[in-house]
């Protein structure tokens, strides 16, 4: 699943309760519905994630001090 987050979306809280709740009550179609919901949650953060991570960070302007500086 790859590196956790400290905070569930509501959507994704939703669909872990629904897969449960499909385990619980022997309900596969349910369970495998919530599983794909959760999946396309995870993709969905994952581009988010990627795209955050390819942005080039801005340069200093010049004359301003670092903090380790």
């Amino acid at each position: 699943m790859g590196k956790s987050r400290e905070v569930l979306s509501d959507d994704h809280a939703r669909a872990l309760i629904k897969q449960a709740l499909g385990m619980i009550f022997g309900e596969l179609e349910i369970e495998a519905e919530a599983a794909a919901e959760i999946a396309a949650i995870e993709a969905q953060h994952a581009t988010v994630q990627s795209k955050l991570s390819n942005v080039l960070p801005l340069p200093q302007a010049a004359g301003t001090r670092t903090p380790s500086s």
